[in-house]
C-alpha cells in the first residue's frame, strides 16, 4: 500500500521563523484582560518601527522649550501635598512657582529642549512610552546620568555607564539589552535628561 500523498507534516512547510510582522520568533503568553490595551499599544509601536526600519525605541521630535512668552508663570505652589486625608488646598499654598525657572537651568535656555519618548526601555527610571523629557544640551554627561545619545545617526535614551573605561548605554527595563558599542560604531551624547513630564 503506497503512503498517502497529502496530509501530515511536510518538510519546509509552514511559516518560517521570524517571517511575521515582528521579524523575530514569537510565543504564546497569558495576559490579564485589563492589560490588553497596554500590550496592544506597545506591539503596535514595535510593528510601526520595524516597518520603518528604525528598530528599538528612541526619543523623537526635539522641541525647543519656550520661555516666558509661552510658559506663563508664576503659578501657585505648595511645597508638599499630603497623600492621605484631603485638606483645603489654600491652607498649604506657600509660594509661587515660575515654570521657566523650575524646568530650565539659568543660562541654559537656548540649549534646553523637550523630546517625546517612544518605547519602554527606560520604564524602571519612571520614563514611559509617550512621556516628554526635558533635555539640557549644555550639561556635561556623567556616569549614571540618563542621556539622549546618537548611535549611527539614531537617537536613543539610556543611562550612561562606563565599564573598563568604555561607555555603555544601560536600559532600565530587563526586557531590553544594554547597548555596548561595537567596533566602528560612533557614539555622540546629544544631551542630559533633567526632567520627565508624565501624564496621569
Amino acid at each position: 500500500m503506497s503512503p498517502p500523498s497529502h496530509g501530515g507534516r511536510r518538510p519546509g512547510a509552514g511559516r518560517k521563523p521570524g517571517s511575521g510582522v515582528y521579524g523575530e520568533p514569537t510565543q504564546s503568553l497569558r495576559i490579564p484582560v485589563s492589560q490588553l490595551p497596554v500590550v496592544f499599544s506597545v506591539l503596535a509601536r514595535v510593528r510601526t518601527r520595524r516597518t520603518a526600519g528604525l528598530g528599538e525605541a528612541v526619543a523623537v521630535n526635539p522641541l525647543a522649550l519656550e520661555t516666558a512668552s509661552r510658559l506663563r508663570g508664576p503659578i501657585r505652589f505648595s511645597a508638599t501635598v499630603p497623600a492621605g486625608f484631603p485638606s483645603p488646598a489654600d491652607d498649604y499654598v506657600q509660594d509661587t512657582l515660575d515654570l521657566n525657572l523650575h524646568l530650565i537651568r539659568h543660562g541654559h535656555e537656548a540649549a534646553t529642549f523637550i523630546l517625546r519618548v517612544e518605547g519602554w526601555s527606560m520604564l524602571g527610571a519612571g520614563i514611559h512610552d509617550g512621556d516628554e523629557i526635558v533635555v539640557d544640551r549644555a550639561l556635561a554627561p556623567a556616569e549614571g546620568k540618563i542621556v539622549v545619545a546618537i548611535i549611527n545617526g539614531q537617537l536613543t535614551i539610556k543611562r550612561l555607564r562606563f565599564r573598563e573605561g568604555q561607555p555603555v548605554l544601560v536600559a532600565e527595563n530587563p526586557h531590553f539589552k544594554d547597548r555596548v558599542l561595537a567596533e566602528g560604531e560612533e557614539l555622540e551624547i546629544w544631551g542630559v535628561v533633567t526632567r520627565v513630564l508624565h501624564k496621569v
